[in-house]
């Protein structure tokens, strides 16, 4: 994995699948425009980066879904709550 380049520390906490993803996009951003690095430890780097990158995609995309699944069943028990009220 490669050093960071910015010795500044992270100004927005990490919290989220979103927020994991946009940091790895900075990292890949300073992995590709490193001129320094050696072409086989930035196709390693890279790839590491891009393989966890889509693995926080499929668990914001699960979290998104998880969330849908979670107000239709939601808005399903109100609905059968009023039929039931009299």
């Amino acid at each position: 994995m490669p050093a960071m380049s910015d010795p500044t520390p992270n100004r927005h906490p990490v919290r989220t699948p979103a927020d994991i993803r946009r940091v790895l996009a900075t990292e890949i951003e300073r992995v590709v425009a490193n001129p320094d690095l050696d072409p086989s430890r930035r196709a390693h780097s890279l790839a590491e980066l891009a393989r966890v990158t889509l693995r926080a995609m499929e668990v914001e995309t699960l979290e998104a879904r998880v969330q849908a699944i979670e107000a239709t069943l939601k808005l399903r028990k109100e609905a059968r709550a009023q039929e039931e009220t009299p």
